[in-house]
């Protein structure tokens, strides 16, 4: 099979490698699509802590079952199916819990296993056992499928915000992951959703989605902006969808009391932070962090996206053939796309 592998740091190679094949309990997985995010950049030119090389990167899968192992009943050769990387252990009291993503002992697809930048993936059998496999309904497309775990992240996130209908929203970052905040929230009837980005190419590519104010942070104080769009009260909520400081400075600075911040995306620097951490205290603000989804998140995911109530189509700006996938992670670092997909 084709494959794009992650030799070491920065040297990913395209090569020939067998098709795997099934085990017991195990399930073969014909990759139709695979989308490319920040992660996977990061692994290439930095490493990630639960990588290990060489590995075939790629997380945001979807495919055709082709092959099942012995005792595999759930799901059946020509399945449509979309793959949640977290293959947790559902035994300890987190998977017990509902909450698997933080299962201390869970193997991640395009981490600890090998990922879906290939034209087959092979699902280990604690994969297949623990539910990582989900069909999808015909009407939706594999690329669309492929865009469900992001999503399932931002659900992930929304929940831990117990994000309603009342809330007023800023989003910091309009990339993929702030598109489908916004959308998200849209589709929890969120009032007021205020985007802000200072990429040029992303901010005009913003335009066509559907959020109430989009706030160019290279023109607006973005603090400033929001006491004006908030009368003075600061928003209910606030995102930041990007790894740097001065977002996440902006985002608590923007709340008004007891409001909540949600902590998405990790921080990338050292320069000190430009708050003071008593305005937790003062203003009753609440910090929560999300990382990853659970597989309940990815199920109500893909639900959305089936229901047609998060709209993840429009979102899909380049596709690409496996050959490219260099040209895809350049996209990725210059910010050029909103979604990137390799199909097969």
């Amino acid at each position: 099979m084709r494959a794009a592998v992650l030799e070491a740091i920065e040297k990913l190679t395209l090569t020939n490698l067998e098709t795997p094949q099934c085990g017991p309990g195990e399930v073969l997985i014909k990759t139709k699509a695979c989308g490319i995010c920040r992660t996977d950049l990061k692994c290439l030119m930095h490493g990630q802590k639960d990588l290990k090389t060489p590995r075939i990167l790629g997380h945001e899968v979807a495919g055709t079952v082709v092959a099942r192992g012995q005792s595999v009943n759930q799901v059946s050769v020509g399945d449509r199916v979309q793959v949640s990387p977290g293959i947790p252990c559902g035994t300890c009291n987190y998977c017990l819990r509902g909450q698997d993503n933080l299962c201390d002992s869970v193997q991640i697809i395009g981490f600890h296993v090998h990922g879906g930048f290939a034209e087959y993936l092979l699902v280990p059998s604690r994969g297949v056992k623990n539910g990582i496999i989900q069909t999808i309904p015909d009407h939706i497309s594999y690329a669309e499928a492929a865009l469900t775990e992001p999503l399932a992240c931002s659900v992930n996130m929304q929940n831990s915000l117990v994000v309603s209908a009342e809330d007023s929203m800023l989003i910091i970052g309009a990339g993929p992951l702030g598109i489908l905040n916004s959308k998200l929230a849209r589709a929890r009837g969120v009032k007021k959703i205020i985007v802000a980005e200072i990429n040029e190419r992303r901010l005009k590519n913003a335009e066509k989605f559907d959020f109430d104010y989009l706030i160019n942070l290279d023109q607006k104080d973005l603090v400033n902006e929001i006491m004006l769009l908030t009368n003075g009260d600061g928003v209910d909520v606030a995102i930041p969808c990007c790894p740097g400081i001065e977002a996440f400075s902006q985002g608590i600075n923007a709340l008004g009391k007891r409001g909540r911040f949600g902590f998405f995306s990790g921080i990338i620097g050292n320069a000190a932070l430009g708050f003071d951490f008593n305005m937790i205290h003062y203003k009753e603000l609440s910090v929560s962090g999300a990382y990853g989804c659970s597989l309940s998140d990815n199920r109500n995911a893909l639900g959305l996206i089936a229901e047609n109530k998060v709209n993840v189509k429009n979102m899909i700006t380049q596709r690409l053939s496996l050959d490219e996938i260099q040209s895809g992670l350049e996209m990725v670092r210059t910010m050029s796309e909103t979604s990137i997909i390799v199909e097969f």
